[in-house]
């Protein structure tokens, strides 16, 4: 069975949250010198593909070290979005009807806006209103997966709405991915799982996205 890498690579000076740490790969040791190659990484825990666990925004909530890879390999339903425009909210109208009854664990929204990633475009990504994620919620969603930045609002100062889908989510105990490549070539059902860096008592983590179709 194929599978599909999901998944940003981690390079130096690649695009990150604003005000995020940025990314750094640099020689540390040298095979010509040192008789082996390291590499030293500087990155913060949400750079790139990556999990966002409860405690982003929850004080209470659970860290990284605290989720199981159970909760990250499962069936997921792919919702196809489709010519989304720039900072466009979008709500039970527009994708309601893909929604089943009863979801699988995992739901990813494909937008396609992963083609804009690197540029000033990504940031204006479109986001998801929070009825529409309340209602994946009440349907069985534990996992949502994005191929945005954010599946709230980027902050900037004419658009500082705060992080209601982040609240709904990982206030409830569930999870979010975020920064996807490739969902829009997933089919409408498939195997998915992420597979986040152990980062003892961290809010995130970058993770190798993967999924597995017919």
């Amino acid at each position: 069975m194929p599978i599909l890498d999901l998944t940003h690579p981690i390079s130096s000076g690649m695009q990150v949250y604003p005000q995020d740490p940025q990314v750094s790969l640099q020689p540390a040791l040298q095979q010509a010198t040192d008789g082996v190659a390291v590499t030293a990484v500087h990155c913060g825990s949400h750079s790139g593909t990556h999990l966002d666990a409860p405690s982003h925004v929850i004080a209470t909530g659970r860290s990284t070290s605290q989720i199981d890879l159970d909760e990250l390999c499962a069936q997921a339903v792919v919702i196809q979005v489709g010519q989304a425009r720039p900072r466009e909210v979008l709500g039970r109208e527009r994708l309601g009807g893909q929604i089943p009854e009863s979801v699988p664990p995992i739901v990813v929204i494909a937008t396609g806006w992963d083609r804009h990633y690197g540029t000033d475009s990504y940031l204006e990504h479109p986001v998801l209103e929070p009825a529409l994620v309340q209602l994946l919620i009440e349907r069985g969603m534990r996992v949502l997966a994005v191929d945005t930045l954010n599946p709230d609002h980027t902050r900037q100062e004419e658009h500082a709405t705060g992080f209601p889908v982040h609240e709904l989510v990982l206030g409830s105990d569930r999870l979010i991915v975020e920064n996807l490549r490739g969902a829009t070539g997933l089919p409408d059902s498939c195997r998915i799982g992420f597979f986040p860096l152990n980062l003892e008592s961290c809010d995130g983590a970058p993770v190798r996205a993967a999924a597995w179709v017919e």
